[in-house]
């Protein structure tokens, strides 16, 4: 009898555990934006994790710079310069909106037009 009460308690706590740690999982939301290039392979690439205040972009080729303008008149709202294919770009600095995105490379200037609600709901690109 103790060591079944013993197995019910362990079991219980171990369904407890899992069913917390579930909870917590599907509270983030992880969005991922593909821009490619006219061959259909990967450009670039924008990670959204919903619990996050930064976006993550990431570049099949390395890039020197970014810039984020607005889309009607193409005025330059955020930029920043890179060494290497990664930079994390702060959500804070741009309210909600369409924006155009361009990434510098050594071959190429790579466009995205990305829409910023709650987090990013939408992207297309294409490649200059």
């Amino acid at each position: 009898m103790k060591k079944l009460i013993l197995i019910l308690a362990i079991s219980f706590v171990s369904f407890s555990s899992y069913a917390q740690s579930t909870t917590n999982k599907q509270s983030e939301k992880i969005t991922k934006y593909v821009t490619t290039f006219p061959n259909g392979e990967e450009a670039i690439t924008i990670t959204d994790h919903s619990a996050s205040d930064n976006l993550e972009l990431s570049s099949a080729d390395n890039f020197y710079k970014y810039e984020i303008l607005e889309s009607s008149n193409h005025e330059l709202l955020h930029g920043s310069t890179n060494q290497g294919n990664v930079a994390s770009i702060d959500k804070n600095k741009l309210d909600e909106g369409t924006y155009t995105l361009k990434v510098y490379t050594d071959d190429f200037v790579i466009t995205s037009d990305i829409t910023i609600s709650n987090g990013m709901d939408d992207q297309t690109g294409t490649i200059q």
